[in-house]
């Protein structure tokens, strides 16, 4: 049996242990944190396959709970919530969320419907690895399903071009590359000088729209080229 594991997202230590307690044969391991922030550094360190979601976590705005885990990745997102209005469920669902159950929960219909999203996303034929998210703990999240950067939370507005240059970049941690070589990677076009111009026109931007992160994530070896150095404190 594939090796399962399951984040509940809640403060509320006595749903989170009725969860546990009828999920425990199903799933291998069973991690409970009570906000979001500790839910992506889990993320971060471990390949989850369901998050259940409590949305009445303080001072927390629910929708932006729901795009920020949207945002990391394509795992099957469960809510659990007060009384819903139907016009809340629909933009709950239109937000990201794959299932919606009001309290008080009844933990075998929670159970049934864990083990059901479970299995379709083991089953699901999607390229997972080319659309993972890139994590950096809470400093850079860069989603490539969403085309989408967050710093510190924070969504940050690209370009095309520059999105490709910076997941490329947090692709190979470390690893330098000359313009040239970025510039036939990325553009997908053989080197020329004014191909290198324009990548370093693009690692100019990309900097400045990062604000102070840019000059430390991309640096420069003067006579070899750049590269991406993680933010302090993540784990590649």
């Amino acid at each position: 049996m594939v090796n399962r594991h399951i984040l509940i997202v809640s403060n509320d230590l006595l749903l989170c242990e009725s969860i546990q307690d009828k999920l425990k044969n199903d799933a291998a391991d069973i991690h409970c944190v009570a906000s979001v922030s500790a839910a992506i550094n889990c993320l971060t360190n471990t390949e989850y396959c369901l998050i259940l979601l409590d949305l009445q976590l303080p001072s927390t705005d629910k929708l932006e709970m729901i795009r920020i885990l949207r945002i990391i990745g394509h795992i099957p997102l469960m809510i659990i919530s007060n009384h819903l209005e139907p016009n809340e469920l629909i933009e709950l669902y239109q937000s990201g969320a794959n299932a919606c159950l009001e309290k008080p929960i009844d933990t075998r219909i929670c159970a049934a419907q864990a083990i059901a999203l479970i299995d379709l996303y083991l089953q699901s034929d999607m390229d997972a690895q080319k659309w993972d998210a890139r994590m950096f703990g809470s400093a850079l999240i860069i989603s490539p399903r969403y085309r989408q950067v967050l710093m510190e939370g924070k969504q940050i507005e690209l370009r095309r071009k520059e999105f490709d240059l910076l997941h490329h970049f947090a692709l190979h941690p470390y690893q330098v590359f000359s313009a040239g070589q970025l510039y036939e990677q990325v553009w997908e076009n053989p080197s020329d000088i004014s191909g290198e111009n324009t990548v370093i026109s693009h690692i100019n931007t990309l900097r400045k729209k990062l604000g102070k992160m840019g000059p430390k994530v991309i640096e420069t070896l003067r006579g070899f080229g750049y590269r991406f150095v993680p933010p302090p404190d993540s784990t590649v």
